[in-house]
């Protein structure tokens, strides 16, 4: 059962330094008074990320739930408000990598191009957010070699190469009905190759 952060509002004339001591020592009234002087930055840092209010206020919530936890780890080598922002941010990026992984495994099929599975998110993602998405576009690519030839070949001409049924039956000299089964299955095992992704297991291929 998750535990909430009972928020007060108090003067920020305090010592943050000799609260986060206190609450580092388990003193959670110490506590309260950091979490009202910056839950509506956070807030406001997530919801330019996530463009949601009520997501943003259930990863808010999360972000000092977390913070609260790792209090002891907190060596004061930055400001307290620094380590902050970073939970948050490592919040965020957590919650766009789940909404990554289950829009690729919930999808009727695969986008015509690769890349266009990785725009999920509209606003501008941060060099963080860039290196997860450039991530999941390498794995599917190496799932994908993963297929049988045939209907690897199909895949690729499909959705790499974008070409139409009819240009990929000449090309590899198959009938239609056969390059339409190759990309039906192919769809079908990409889906089940990339479900560790999202259950955040290693592949076994």
């Amino acid at each position: 059962m998750r535990r909430h952060i009972t928020i007060h509002t108090e003067p920020n004339n305090f010592d943050e330094q000799e609260l986060v001591t206190r609450a580092q020592n388990g003193e959670a009234n110490a506590f309260n008074p950091l979490v009202s002087k910056y839950q509506h930055k956070i807030y406001n840092l997530i919801y330019k990320r996530v463009g949601d209010r009520e997501t943003a206020k259930d990863l808010c919530q999360e972000v000092f739930l977390k913070a609260w936890q790792a209090l002891p780890n907190f060596r004061g080598q930055s400001v307290f408000y620094s380590w902050l922002y970073q939970i948050a941010v490592n919040c965020c990026i957590d919650f766009i990598r789940k909404q990554d992984r289950r829009y690729v495994l919930g999808s009727e099929g695969l986008p015509q191009n690769p890349d266009d599975t990785l725009r999920i998110i509209e606003t501008q993602p941060s060099p963080c957010e860039i290196l997860e998405r450039k991530e999941l576009g390498h794995i599917i690519r190496k799932a994908v070699q993963q297929l049988p030839s045939g209907q690897r070949l199909s895949f690729r001409l499909r959705y790499f190469h974008e070409l139409p049924i009819k240009q990929i039956a000449l090309r590899m000299n198959k009938s239609e009905g056969t390059i339409k089964t190759n990309l039906h299955h192919a769809r079908h095992k990409l889906r089940n190759m990339l479900r560790p992704y999202l259950q955040n297991e290693p592949f076994p291929w």
